[in-house]
């Protein structure tokens, strides 16, 4: 569709293109302010990644590998975080980010999709280090390793696919993600790629699929990129999530 004319796209929806328009992708580019909206979900994206990796692997770390009081009841608290929907707290939601003054801002997205995200992060990174050996720490232990320095020097580097797999999984996540750019992301300068293309959508009206073709198939590419170097990866997801169960 991205490379028919405007005509054709009705005369012929679904076969080839009779004659290849390439100037569809010139034109959404001009209409299309791509490289902000790709900016902001980048933007969004890397920093949940960091966010979410940074914390949940330590959460995972302490609920895998340290007996304290309250490690069922944290585990608990954590995977309750995968059954609730973020249509149900919304409203809660944007309150908070008002009262805090973090509406029109990054950061009034990037803590709740962290937040969102933590959960599946924990428990997926939990079944990774339930299954390393506890003479891991030991031998740190008997090198004079505390608990810092074992699991930033020793853990981590040997939970990297693990790493990897959840940086993927946000990556793919946060990136088209809707609901929640749309509706606390009111400002068009801190809108996310999903939300500009909806305006795209809008303004240009249904006069031109090839311009809105266009259009999608370049909001595409930095994801299908990013799924054919992490499919491996997200394979091993699906591993840990049966090693889990």
């Amino acid at each position: 569709m991205s490379f028919k004319s405007r005509s054709e796209v009705y005369d012929n929806p679904f076969g080839l293109p009779e004659q290849w328009v390439f100037n569809n992708y010139s034109g959404a580019l001009e209409k299309f302010n791509f490289l902000r909206y790709l900016s902001n979900s980048l933007i969004y994206s890397v920093s949940t990644i960091i966010i979410t990796i940074f914390l949940g692997s330590m959460l995972a770390y302490c609920l895998s590998r340290m007996n304290w009081k309250f490690k069922g009841f944290a585990m608990s608290y954590i995977s309750m975080g995968l059954v609730v929907p973020a249509q149900v707290v919304i409203i809660p939601l944007l309150i908070m980010t008002r009262n805090m003054g973090l509406k029109g801002t990054h950061l009034g997205l990037i803590l709740p999709y962290s937040a969102f995200a933590l959960s599946s992060c924990v428990l997926m990174l939990y079944a990774f280090f339930r299954g390393l050996p506890k003479e891991l720490e030991e031998a740190a232990c008997i090198d004079g390793c505390n608990i810092y320095q074992t699991y930033f020097r020793i853990i981590l580097p040997v939970i990297k696919p693990a790493i990897a797999t959840q940086c993927v999984l946000i990556f793919m996540n946060i990136y088209n993600e809707f609901f929640l750019a749309f509706i606390l992301a009111a400002d068009d300068k801190i809108r996310p790629l999903t939300v500009g293309l909806l305006n795209f959508f809008v303004s240009i009206g249904v006069s031109h699929w090839g311009q809105i073709g266009a259009a999608m198939i370049i909001t595409s590419l930095p994801m299908i990129m990013v799924y054919m170097f992490g499919n491996e990866q997200i394979e091993n997801a699906l591993t840990a999530g049966a090693i889990l169960k």
